[in-house]
């Protein structure tokens, strides 16, 4: 039996069906984000979708789908992203968690009114700084269009002593439903309570109107075609 690994009439199809398969070529994609604050610029892991790549007729029409996106101050927007379609996912610092910049980052870029899916870490209570509470729920309500936000538990992949990006993906834990149920209930807890109190320290109490958070899910994070930074060209910006 013959197996065809390569379609080479491609180009012998009508424009019509061609530019249709360009555009269903476009799929959801997670994108992580960072903010570095250092160089005021936005920096992802999210490899550039390879229909931006295949030829110019497919370049030309992912362009209808992808804009660049995340540009701040000093830098322009370079990171493909479609607003309607894809997630924006913006990861714990490490160091200092979700600190003062992530409080501000949908000030920084220009693109918070337009973003209708986000996904941020699900911090421990055992790892949690004082302050992330109150600055998660500030850069949630930074994006008005959000109408659920995706809380990131962990990954469903072996991690390894090197840093690896890849196709990044959400899906749903693997856990006990009764554990989560808690897990979920103990988050929208400490917006709850450690929100307002941090209003109360800003001495804003008269001005507090009743905390507004979208709908809270559970997810956890998934790679495929996992790669070594090291091997990769441009391992952060996207061009």
């Amino acid at each position: 039996m013959l197996h065809l690994t390569l379609f080479t009439n491609f180009t012998l199809l009508p424009a019509e069906l061609r530019l249709q398969i360009w555009r269903l070529s476009c799929h959801r994609r997670v994108v992580e984000v960072f903010y570095d604050q250092e160089n005021d610029c936005c920096r992802t892991t999210a490899p550039v979708p390879a229909v931006l790549h295949a030829c110019r007729e497919s370049r030309y029409e992912a362009l209808r789908v992808y804009r660049r996106s995340f540009g701040t101050m000093t830098h322009e927007p370079r990171i493909y992203f479609n607003h309607e379609m894809d997630t924006l996912y913006i990861p714990r610092p490490p160091f200092m968690g979700y600190d003062d910049s992530s409080r501000s980052f949908a000030d920084l870029i220009g693109d918070a009114p337009y973003i209708a899916h986000l996904a941020i870490d699900y911090v421990p209570p055992s790892i949690k700084r004082p302050w992330e509470t109150y600055n998660k729920y500030v850069l949630i309500q930074g994006f008005p269009e959000v109408d659920e936000v995706f809380l990131v538990t962990d990954t469903t992949t072996q991690s390894n002593d090197r840093p690896s990006v890849g196709e990044l993906g959400l899906t749903d834990p693997t856990r006990d439903a009764l554990i989560l149920n808690q897990l979920l209930e103990d988050v929208k807890a400490s917006f709850y309570y450690e929100v307002r109190e941090q209003f109360a320290m800003l001495e804003r109490e008269e001005t507090i109107e009743p905390l507004h958070l979208p709908p809270l899910v559970l997810k956890s994070k998934t790679w495929t075609h996992r790669q070594d930074r090291n091997r990769l060209v441009c391992p952060i910006y996207a061009a």
